[in-house]
């Protein structure tokens, strides 16, 4: 369905664009960044573009309503003193508006802030302009898309229907990521008829084009427009052939072992301290050829390194899923998939393997329920985009069902499909990502480099195994445009003009509060999840130890992802503690600091007592037999640390389970 802006949401949204991305005048500018506002960079046409994009009606709907409300003179009086449409305030009363909506005490005043904010600067920095390039881009070094390789590898085979399908196996997998590529990649080498059935589209090298925007909304859940409800968290998941392995960083560590004693008893299933789990972690990580040795740091990792090591903290190195990786320029692109084949996500290895061993996969095709028949799971009903282009009903017939959907349309499914366990979508953990950048004299081009490798767990056992980790993160215009901290248009805007010399220490949090994925009546999948007190007490410990790692590391100013933004200059008199004041002050819970979601879990726990878990020790749902989970969902609580080896050694261990019940 195409959303057509009327003429004053359209007026209300150029003159939102043209705030925060104005033309600015710059005593220093000689690429035009300062001078390129949102008219000269096509930023309009691009928001609105995004608006239609979105792809659930209610979300969609609030950001009309938003427009609508900043278009009317009563409710600008009521909430900003002003009565006049936004769209006809001069410039300065524009931003004076925008400032009092970013920091308003109330949460939805600033979630609406915060939305817009993303809107406007995604599509101003993430796309080029006409001629190819990008002022900011120009201005700060940044290359933009890289020249295509000599050689790419071939994508996988996949099937295109041009009319309805009808289809007969032993096993259908929803979803192809970390868990749905190990259970086909096994069960297809062990002799079982295997189709796949992916919501995203083909994973072709030779469109991973590099440009942020078109690949955000081609191979990302939703487009990469996936919120929390409440605005205050973007949830960044893969949505494509081969799934999150596709586009993550490539960070394979195994679960810790106090995490699994915890899981093993809040669970009561013991398989989690038992040897078959490391089994099947062996098996995992020698098939995706997890190791350290393409693991030479990043510009931003060496500085991550240096003031660790500096404050005599933990610094190690992060093993990795790769091959032949060339680290270089290149591989910081990666979490728009890697052109070279070198990142082993399921695409390179279980889904070779099982396409090999005569498994189907069938690409943008999304399943709208499983068959169920007398307590038995019998196959999946959906649609496919055909190869013509149009949509055409899919049904296949099968002896086993296995969803791995991801923890947000994993439980999606399973409520389509009738099954009413109240702890289906409960107990969702979001890994809230957030982050401090640094300042640097020397150029440290934070797009550039192996994606991970380096880590510190200093700080990940504060209260019990509850705490957080340090990583690093490449910093490409996406995340620097959506995510920075903001007080002002030319305060962003020089932000982003110091882009080439910041490196950024990520903060991932283990949090221990859960959220809940809930089904609407349209069947769509909405998160509802909140920061709790608990959990942002270690944001603000992490925020304020990353600022210290940065000093150490030579940095010569600090800046938070707040809004506005705490600023620091190391040397300066009392700078950490004037630092931490200002962090203080702007808060760090409900659309106060920019967090990101890299990793979504627990909506489908497995668990020994029927009455508290929606599934067993072998992944099959206690309500529906036949019917299998192997994603992330399974999780009893958060993992702590990056998830995807974890999510392959359990989808691992559930395709032994179907293996031996067939």
């Amino acid at each position: 369905m195409t959303t057509r802006l009327s003429a004053a949401e359209r007026a209300v949204l150029g003159a939102i664009c043209d705030t925060l991305a104005p033309a600015l005048d710059h005593p220093e500018d000689p690429e035009g960044l300062f001078a390129t506002g949102a008219d000269a960079a096509g930023t309009v046409e691009r928001a609105e573009r995004l608006i239609d994009a979105v792809p659930d009606p209610v979300d969609r709907s609030r950001l009309l309503l938003l427009l609508s409300a900043l278009d009317s003179r009563f409710v600008n009086l009521l909430l900003s003193g002003r009565f006049a449409s936004f769209a006809r305030m001069p410039h300065a009363m524009r931003e004076a508006v925008l400032q009092g909506w970013a920091t308003s005490r109330l949460t939805l005043r600033r979630a609406g802030f915060q939305a817009l904010k993303r809107l406007a600067y995604v599509s101003h920095y993430c796309w080029p302009t006409a001629d190819g390039g990008h002022p900011a881009w120009r201005a700060v070094g940044y290359p933009g898309p890289l020249p295509w390789p000599e050689t790419m590898p071939e994508p996988l085979p996949v099937e295109r229907p041009t009319d309805a399908l009808q289809l007969e196996c032993d096993v259908v997998v929803v979803g192809s990521g970390a868990g749905g590529g190990v259970v086909a990649g096994r069960l297809a080498a062990a002799g079982h008829s295997v189709i796949v059935l992916e919501k995203g589209p083909n994973a072709d090298p030779r469109t991973f084009t590099q440009v942020e925007g078109d690949m955000l909304s081609r191979f990302y859940l939703d487009s990469g427009l996936k919120m929390t409800r409440s605005g205050s968290m973007p949830i960044l998941a893969g949505s494509a052939v081969g799934g999150g392995t596709l586009i993550n960083y490539t960070t394979s560590f195994r679960l810790p072992e106090d995490v699994r004693e915890e899981w093993a008893a809040r669970s009561g299933v013991s398989f989690f301290t038992g040897h078959s789990f490391n089994a099947s972690f062996d098996r995992i990580a020698a098939r995706v050829n997890v190791g350290t040795r393409w693991c030479t740091p990043a510009p931003r990792d060496a500085l991550l390194e240096r003031g660790l090591e500096r404050l005599g903290w933990h610094a190690d190195v992060i093993p990795r899923n790769v091959r032949d990786c060339r680290e270089g320029l290149e591989c910081g692109y990666c979490g728009y998939g890697c052109r070279h084949g070198a990142k082993q996500g399921t695409m390179r290895t279980f889904l070779v393997d099982a396409v090999a061993a005569g498994a189907r996969i069938i690409p943008e095709c999304e399943a709208h329920r499983v068959l169920i028949e007398r307590g038995r799971a019998k196959g999946v009903e959906g649609l496919v985009r055909g190869a013509d282009g149009r949509l055409h009903a899919v049904t296949v017939r099968a002896r086993a069902v296995v969803a791995a959907c991801g923890a947000i349309n994993t439980p999606a499914l399973l409520r389509r499909s009738g099954l009413q366990h109240p702890r289906i979508g409960a107990g969702l953990h979001l890994h809230p990502g957030t982050g401090v950048l640094g300042v640097f004299d020397e150029p440290v081009e934070p797009w550039s480099g192996a994606l991970q490798t380096r880590y510190s767990e200093e700080f990940a056992r504060q209260h019990g195994p509850y705490g957080w980790r340090f990583e690093t993160v490449p910093v490409h215009f996406a995340m620097a445009a959506s995510g920075f901290g903001w007080e002002s248009a030319r305060s962003h805007r020089e932000d982003i003009s110091r882009l080439r010399h910041s490196s950024l220490v990520g903060i991932l949090l283990r949090d221990r509060e859960p959220g809940r994925v809930v089904v609407g009546k349209d069947g769509r999948a909405r998160v509802n999840y909140e920061l709790s007190l608990f959990d942002a007490a270690h944001a603000r410990h992490a925020v304020h130890t990353a600022a210290q790692v940065l000093a150490e590391a030579g940095a010569k100013a600090v800046v938070t992802v707040q809004t506005p933004p705490a600023r620091g200059r190391p040397g300066a008199e009392n700078w950490l503690d004037l630092f931490r004041e200002a962090a203080d002050h702007s808060g760090y819970t409900r659309c106060r600091m920019s967090y990101i979601s890299f990793h979504q879990m627990g909506t489908a726990a497995i668990g020994a007592n029927p009455r508290l878990a929606p599934v067993n020790d072998t992944g099959e749902t206690y309500e529906v037999r036949g019917l299998y989970v192997a994603d992330s969902s399974l999780f009893p609580g958060s993992s702590g640390v990056n998830p995807m080896l974890t999510i392959m050694a359990l989808a691992d261990h559930v395709a032994g389970a179907i293996d031996a019940a067939l």
